[in-house]
This record gives C-alpha cells, sequence and structure tokens, in this order.
C-alpha cells in the first residue's frame, strides 16, 4: 500500500514542481522521493530476513521494486545529485541484491509452480535493466558527451554562421541551428535536422505556413534547439554566436518582430525551459536521446510480465483450509483484497508512464525531425493527421505558474504573533503572487527590443525619456557604497510612496492604469528577487542578505507601531522633510526612496508619473537578469522557476551575456 500511495504522489506531485511553489507540493515530493530508496532496501532486507512469512511476500516484493524505478517525471530532486554517480550505482547495486533475495523468497514459496519461476526471473531481469535507468540519467546530465551531443553543439556552433551567407529571423532561411544534436540521430549521413529545413517551403504538412498547429510544433523544435545552447553554457563553453548580429536578429526581428509577438517570444521560452527542466531532473532526455523505441519496448514487456506474475501469484494462492508450509501464513482475504488494488493501481501507473512520454514535448520533437527526415512519409494522411492533433493547444497544458513573487518592504513587519511566526516558514514574508499579465511581458519585451541595440540601463534611460534626468539622476548612480541592490531598495520605496499617496485614486483595482500594475507589481517582484532569489542578482548571496537585513530592520525600527499604509506615507513625507532620519547608511535609503518618492509625486500628469515608474522597473529587471550563474537558474526550476529566469534566456539568445558596467550606464 505504501508503494502504491509513493507512486501516486511521484507521478501526480512530480509534474507540478515545475508549476507550484507550494511548500506541501514541494516538500512532499522530495520527501517521497527520499524515502524511496531507503523503503525499498529496509522492507526488502527484513522481508528476507523473516523466518515465518506471508504468501504474499514475493508479489509485495515486486511492488518494492517496481517503485524503485521511480517516475519518469522525476529522476533527481536537487541539481548536484546528477553528479552522484557513485552513490547511484551503489544503491543500484544494493537494488539488485534485494532483487536476488526476493527472487529467492518467491522461488521458494511457488516450489510447486515452476512454470511461474521462470516468468518471475524475467521479470527480475528486467525490472533490473529498468532500474539502471537512474544511474544512466544522471551520468547524462552530469557532463557534456557524444551521447547528450554537446560536444557536437560546440564544434558545429563554432561554424555555423559560416554555412550560409545570409539569413531571415521570420522564416528562419539561414538559420541552421541544429534541432537534434545526440549520438545517432543523424545515422542516414545527412547531417543534423535544422531551423531552416524544418521552416523550408517543402516538408509536407510542415509547409502549411497558415496551420497554426504547424506553427506551434515549428516553435516547440525552436525551444528544444535553444535550449541545448542554455545546457551547453551551463557546461562551461563558450557562445560563438552571441557575438554574431544573426543571433540578436533572430530575437529582435523574429520573436520580437511587432508588439504582438511578444506572447510568443516568451510563449518559446517557457517550452525551452520546460526541455532545460526536463533533461537535468527527468528522465525524458533519456528516453529520447536513441532510446525510444527500445525504452517503450522495455517498458510494456515490464509492465506486461509483471501483471502475468501478479495475475498468476494470486490466482494461484492457497486460500482458506489450505495445506500450507510450516513457515508460510495463511493469507487473509482482507490481504488479497488489498493486494489486488495495489497491483492493478501499479499496473495503471506503469501504462501511465509510457502515456506521459509519448504525449511529451520531447516525443513531438521527436516525430517532427523523423517526419522531416524521411520523405517518404510526406503526405503519409494518419501522420500528417497526427502532427495536426499533437500541435493543437491545449488549455490544460502549463509549463510554468503564471505568476510572479511579490514583496514589499514596507508590509514585511508586523507586531501581529501570526505574522511574526509566518516569517519563520520559507517566503512566509512574501505577499501574495500576482498573475504574470501580458501587460507585463509586453512591457519587458518593448524594453529587450529598444535596449539590446544600444545598452541595458539600470532605470537612467526611463529618466531620459520622461525628462526627469536632471531631478533624479543622483538616484541611478551605482558605486561601491551605493550598489544595485541599494538602488533595487530605494526605488522600492519610492514607487510605493507613490503608491499609496495614490490609495484613494485606485480603491478599486479594476480602474487602475495598466502601467500602474505593472510598475506595482515589478517594483515588488524585483524587491522580491532581492529577499528569496539573490542568487539570481549582481551583488554576492550573502552581501544581499544582509543588505536587505539592515534595511527591514531599519524600517521596522521607523514604522513600529504603524498599521495603515497612510500613517508609513506621513512617516516617510517626515523623513523627506529631515524629520526622524537618522545617519546610518541604511537610514538614509528610506529618505532617498521617500525624497525620489515625492519628485515624482511633483510631476504634472498622473499618467506620466506611472509611465516613468513603469519604464523604470522594465529596465531594471532586463538589467539585472543577465548572469553566468546558470545553474542557479536552472536549480530554481525544480521549485517553479522565476520569470528573471525567462528574461535572462532570451537575452541569452540576442546575444546579450552579461551586464554593462554600472558607471557605464548612470547618467550624467
Amino acid at each position: 500500500m505504501v508503494a502504491a500511495v509513493f507512486m501516486i504522489v511521484l507521478a501526480i506531485g512530480s509534474p507540478r514542481r515545475r508549476q507550484s511553489q507550494s511548500i506541501i507540493i514541494r516538500y512532499g515530493v522530495e520527501g517521497v522521493f527520499i524515502l524511496s530508496s531507503p523503503l525499498v532496501s529496509h522492507t526488502l532486507g527484513l522481508m528476507g530476513g523473516q523466518i515465518v512469512r506471508s504468501e504474499l511476500y514475493g508479489v509485495w516484493g515486486m511492488f518494492l521494486a517496481m517503485l524503485f524505478g521511480g517516475t519518469n517525471s522525476m529522476s533527481v530532486q536537487k541539481l548536484y545529485e546528477n553528479n552522484k554517480s557513485m552513490k547511484l550505482y551503489c544503491d543500484y547495486l544494493l537494488f539488485i541484491f534485494y532483487l536476488g533475495m526476493v527472487l529467492g523468497i518467491f522461488v521458494i514459496d511457488n516450489k510447486n509452480l515452476p512454470q511461474i519461476r521462470f516468468v518471475a526471473m524475467a521479470l527480475n531481469v528486467l525490472l533490473a535493466t529498468k532500474s539502471l535507468e537512474q544511474w544512466r540519467v544522471a551520468a547524462l546530465a552530469s557532463k557534456p558527451s557524444s551521447e547528450n551531443g554537446i560536444k557536437r553543439l560546440v564544434l558545429y556552433m563554432k561554424h555555423e554562421h559560416e554555412l550560409s551567407t545570409s539569413y531571415d529571423p521570420r522564416t528562419m532561411q539561414g538559420y541552421k541551428y541544429a534541432v537534434l544534436i545526440h549520438e545517432g540521430c543523424d545515422e542516414l549521413g545527412e547531417g543534423p535536422i535544422t531551423l531552416e529545413k524544418i521552416w523550408s517551403d517543402n516538408i509536407g504538412v510542415l509547409s502549411s505556413s497558415n496551420n497554426l498547429n504547424i506553427h506551434r510544433l515549428k516553435d516547440l523544435c525552436l525551444s528544444f534547439s535553444l535550449f541545448h545552447l542554455v545546457v551547453r553554457r551551463y557546461f562551461g563553453y563558450a557562445c560563438p554566436e552571441s557575438k554574431l548580429d544573426k543571433s540578436r536578429h533572430l530575437v529582435l526581428d523574429g520573436l520580437l518582430r511587432t508588439e504582438c509577438d511578444s506572447e510568443r517570444a516568451f510563449q518559446v521560452i517557457e517550452a525551452e525551459l520546460a526541455f532545460l527542466y526536463d533533461f537535468f531532473f527527468t528522465k525524458y532526455a533519456y528516453i529520447m536521446y536513441g532510446r525510444e523505441i527500445k525504452w517503450c519496448a522495455l517498458s510494456l514487456a515490464t509492465t506486461f510480465v509483471s501483471i502475468a506474475v501478479g495475475t498468476w501469484s494470486l490466482c494461484s494462492l492457497n486460500m482458506h483450509h489450505s495445506n500450507l508450509d510450516d513457515n508460510l501464513v495463511e493469507t487473509s482475504t482482507q490481504d488479497f483484497m488489498v493486494t489486488k488494488i495495489v497491483f492493478a493501481v501499479l499496473s495503471t501507473f506503469q501504462l501511465l508512464q509510457i502515456w506521459s512520454y509519448c504525449a511529451s514535448d520531447w516525443a513531438n520533437v521527436s516525430l517532427v525531425c523523423k517526419y522531416a527526415r524521411h520523405p517518404s512519409w510526406h503526405g503519409n494522411a494518419c501522420i500528417e493527421k497526427l502532427l495536426l492533433l499533437l500541435g493543437r493547444p491545449h488549455k490544460w497544458l502549463r509549463y510554468w505558474r503564471n505568476t510572479i513573487g511579490q514583496y514589499s518592504v514596507l508590509d514585511s513587519f508586523s507586531s501581529s504573533y501570526w505574522a511574526r511566526l509566518k516569517h519563520h516558514l520559507p517566503r512566509g514574508k512574501a505577499g501574495k503572487p500576482k498573475e504574470l499579465t501580458m501587460e507585463v511581458k509586453r512591457a519587458i519585451a518593448h524594453t529587450i527590443k529598444h535596449s539590446v541595440c544600444d545598452r541595458l540601463s539600470h532605470g537612467a534611460s526611463a529618466l531620459m525619456k520622461h525628462h526627469m534626468s536632471n531631478e533624479l539622476h543622483w538616484a541611478c548612480e551605482i558605486s561601491d557604497e551605493f550598489t544595485l541592490i541599494h538602488s533595487i531598495l530605494v526605488w522600492h520605496v519610492a514607487t510605493s510612496y507613490y503608491e499609496i499617496s495614490e490609495a484613494d485614486t485606485y480603491t478599486n483595482q479594476i480602474y487602475m492604469h495598466s502601467n500602474q500594475k505593472i510598475a506595482i507589481s515589478l517594483s515588488r517582484y524585483c524587491a522580491y528577487l532581492v529577499a528569496f532569489a539573490p542568487t539570481l542578482l549582481p551583488s554576492r548571496p550573502m552581501e544581499t542578505t544582509c543588505i536587505l537585513d539592515d534595511f527591514e530592520q531599519e524600517a521596522k525600527e521607523q514604522f513600529q507601531n504603524l498599521v495603515s499604509p497612510k500613517e508609513k506615507y506621513e512617516k516617510l513625507r517626515e523623513l523627506h522633510n529631515g524629520a526622524g532620519a537618522g545617519g546610518t547608511m541604511v537610514a538614509e535609503l528610506l529618505t532617498k526612496g521617500a525624497i525620489i518618492g515625492k519628485t515624482i509625486e511633483g510631476m504634472g500628469n498622473r499618467m506620466i508619473r506611472w509611465d516613468l515608474l513603469a519604464d523604470f522597473w522594465a529596465e531594471m529587471l532586463v538589467y539585472i537578469a543577465p548572469s553566468d550563474n546558470v545553474a542557479g537558474h536552472i536549480e530554481l526550476l525544480a521549485e517553479g522557476g522565476e520569470f528573471v529566469t525567462h528574461v535572462w534566456a532570451l537575452l541569452m539568445h540576442a546575444g546579450i551575456l552579461e551586464r554593462p558596467a554600472a558607471a557605464a550606464t548612470a547618467v550624467p
């Protein structure tokens, strides 16, 4: 029963790890995953050491062995576990030992049924072979090799720009980015399947330029090709294409060609990051890379043989008044029924594992590439109908949680007991996540499109655009004393100040100006990154945490016993006027925030004020996104991911691998 419950938790919870930051899902799945291997080893060891045992021990042992194989949707829970190949190998050897012990029990308890022994032995061989996947999956994701194709990709991308003299990002003409690069993908000697080939006009149903389903499949192949470039960077290789105009045009003139295309651009990135998550945390890459047929055959064989062994064993058990050996305990009707139910659940689970891969994007990309490679498939009505069916968007399909975290410094402290207790929980200080609206995505896309050609800015360009450079240029000057983290916190306070000052204007959220929503949500999201994802920001994580802790402590002292937003607003006004301000650096940050907020409050038009703040925060998020910490971004994908990772990936494919020096972007 425990094995069945664990399998259900893994099957349901594992895919939701990247879609939710729920503590229940996160720690529930991790707990089950951690306990699975010790549970199997401990229980099988106890079963082997029992002198008097149940008739069902052999069947129960088989259930636990099926649990050890785990689920396709989760191979490891943390990124670093892929490098622990020796531990996985030792776990596998221990499992083989216990599997042999269970087989011995099964053979002894069924000595009157010699036929079932051979079937049970076959099942043990299949389970041993299938359980080896866990070790090989980790090896695939732990280092570049010919098997995962990264070494081949590194050599290929060094010369990709030499394969074509012209390019068009709208039609992918000249973009010979490889889609399939793993070992054996070009066994026909035709070279790798490229984006240019899939987008060409002579590939059967893929040439249907007006069919939205086909467009989705092509974009899926684009995501698949781009995800390999991120994996290459994770393994420490250079990105030579980042210096080429061709890469920048792929994003600016291809994915972000018009304002309406921003939705498509982020959909491509979402699918790309889903592939990235699957590569490091699931078995899908291992299955696709040349093993689809073998894996399906092994999975089906294991499922049907286990069904045969289980059914045969249950039907042949000596029930009631039977002549049992001295070392066997008669099986009760309740044990018999529970075993049948668990057996049905586990058998169904095994079949669903096969279906989960066949319905995945990995299988879709594989089918599209096979279709492009085999001209004999072109015109095949069945295959083309299947492609059109697979290309249909599903409303229930969601790669990531469509929300962004929120955190407000002014709301981070409270005198209530529950609030103080909540702060000790993971992300307890965070506010309720906000929906990631299309307006926010468009604002980010607009900023990227108009910043990449020049230089990324941490707010200076927004001030110039709205003619506020003279008044607020000092607030964008970064130095060793006033870091980028300080700037984020100061402007966050300024945004909160102005938000409170207009509280009476937008008591009904429906009538909020779109840029007002963008500014507030991005301000709180950037503060959220400072509080809960410092590894993704420019400064050292420990330094960022210390700055925030000091800032929160100062805010708590300044706003103690102040409950309502209006009271905090009045306190900030006092700080602006010089009353109550301390002499410390942290106290000056609150004062600077109040000064900026008061300056913005004095701008002539309300809409222009929110336009400035929206542009500022869009620039700030784009500015902090470039990073060399590839592992940090990938690690957080297993916890639901962050929107800044989507921006990071989009900038990387546009050739922006690092942010410019802060001093170089300041306004004189």
